[in-house]
């Protein structure tokens, strides 16, 4: 046994290992030495007959086990290494840490001096602004009813406006529903039709603009109350408003009302922003500004639209009446275009007809020689024997069947062509008289039912002007 390795030179995990471990039998040596790494073998020789009759723990297999989760010198000199740096880290941190600690509690104190300072002076700011803006607003309150009293006259003027200009749109529309009894093709989108249309857009436009006008003569009182009122909460506003941020202004650190409210810096009910809420007085300023000048506005627009309206209407009167009456031109020329047309078709007809009855006469004259040239084949059919020769006037013959036969079909192909081109003229010379009917109805229309009703401006007006009718 003194060959054996002592327990006490093993490493300690294997020890540990070892006395965890059951004596088994190692028998025979063979096996358990193939067990045992290259390096082991080399420390530890043995020799097979004491291994023969020796038990002891398996510490070979165990070695060889653990050889896989060992770790390696160089594995434990960087472990030291590292637990050299994290504690030289460790204090690096600590020492940062505390002088940290010594300049946050300097710059903490300074912030706090300065942050209070400066919500002081901006809620100072916030005063002398709060007391600039109810100046205004109590100017503006001052100056509002100066020009709320002068409108009647003008009211009623706009009124009467309004009601004349129904003369000359009911005549419009009647022109419009005139115009809708052309027939056919004359029911057109044409320059007259688009004019009317117009005139009757302008004229509902200057009611509307009329209306619009009237409607804010009678609303102008009311629209200052509203900015009046306005102005008024505005300024009770700032008045409730300039009592709290002037108590707010007067705390210091050691005011009797101060107090803790956790969280309140988190409560944020604003709906205003300084931009937004200057903004909002000044609007309510310039709108009251607006609502003082709009009875002086109101009163010179009246006396505006009245003229620019009568004039609108009297330029589009005028400009519909010239489009209709060169329209009565163009329908006139038309209609007298169709009808030497219409003289034309009918004079080819006339000579298409006798063009047919040539053909006709040709196809019928035609019927004797086929049947002769046909007769004397059949009766050459007859001959005996060899005398059924293909001679020269066999072959005359059937080519005079021929040429009569094409002749004939050449013929009926023409007639079928001619009175194909006699009936597309009937068909042109029914559109044509149609479409001279339709122009006569048009021309009867424009004439005598628009412009017979559009000889005068139906408004008071010192420009009248006369139209030549076709």
């Amino acid at each position: 046994m003194s060959g054996m390795p002592a327990l006490s030179h093993l490493p300690p995990a294997a020890l540990n290992k070892t006395v965890a471990m059951k004596t088994v039998d190692t028998r025979p040596f063979e096996q358990s030495l193939s067990l045992v790494p290259p390096t082991l073998s080399r420390s530890y020789p043995t020799e097979s007959r004491v291994l023969d009759s020796i038990r002891f723990p398996n510490i070979f297999t165990s070695a060889t086990a653990t050889m896989k989760t060992r770790y390696t010198p160089a594995d434990w000199s960087q472990s030291n290494l590292d637990h050299y740096s994290d504690a030289e880290a460790t204090r690096g941190v600590s020492e940062r840490v505390r002088d940290d600690a010594v300049r946050l509690v300097g710059f903490t104190y300074d912030r706090t001096n300065i942050a209070q300072r400066e919500s002081s002076q901006r809620l100072g700011e916030r005063v002398s602004d709060i007391t600039f803006w109810r100046s205004e607003l109590m100017q503006e309150l001052d100056r509002m009813l100066a020009e709320t009293n002068r409108l009647n006259d003008s009211r009623r003027m706009l009124e009467h406006a309004l009601k004349d200009t129904e003369n000359p749109l009911h005549v419009t529309k009647e022109c419009l529903y005139f115009r809708e009894n052309r027939q056919g093709i004359d029911l057109v989108r044409d320059h007259p039709e688009e004019s009317l249309l117009r005139e009757v857009d302008m004229i509902k436009d200057c009611q509307a603009r009329m209306k619009n006008l009237l409607d804010r003569v009678n609303l102008q009182l009311t629209r200052n109350r509203a900015a009046r009122q306005d102005l008024e909460h505005d300024t009770m506003n700032k008045n409730h408003a300039l009592v709290i941020d002037s108590t707010q202004h007067s705390l210091y650190n050691h005011s009797p009302a101060i107090t803790y409210y956790p969280g309140i810096e988190r409560v944020d009910n604003t709906v205003s922003v300084p931009e937004t809420w200057a903004e909002h007085t000044n609007r309510n300023i310039q709108q009251s500004q607006s609502e003082r000048s709009g009875s002086q506005r109101a009163r010179q627009d009246v006396d505006s639209l009245i003229a620019a309206t009568h004039q609108d209407m009297w330029t589009s009167w005028s400009s519909s009446n010239t489009a209709l009456t060169h329209r009565l031109g163009e329908s006139n020329d038309t209609r007298n275009k169709l009808l030497g047309h219409r003289d034309k078709v009918q004079r080819e007809m006339n000579d298409l007809e006798r063009h047919i009855d040539l053909l006709k006469k040709a196809i019928l004259d035609k019927s004797a020689p086929l049947k002769v040239a046909q007769t004397r084949l059949e009766g050459r059919t007859h001959r005996p024997e060899m005398e059924l020769c293909r001679d020269p006037p066999q072959h005359r013959m059937v080519r005079e069947v021929q040429e009569l036969s094409e002749s004939v079909e050449s013929l009926r192909i023409k007639l079928s062509e001619a009175e194909s081109s006699l009936h597309r003229l009937a068909q042109t010379r029914a559109r044509l008289d149609h479409d001279i009917g339709v122009k006569t109805n048009s021309l009867y229309i424009d004439r005598d039912k628009c412009l017979s009703i559009r000889k005068s401006f139906p408004l008071s007006q010192p420009h009248l002007v006369d139209f030549t009718l076709y």
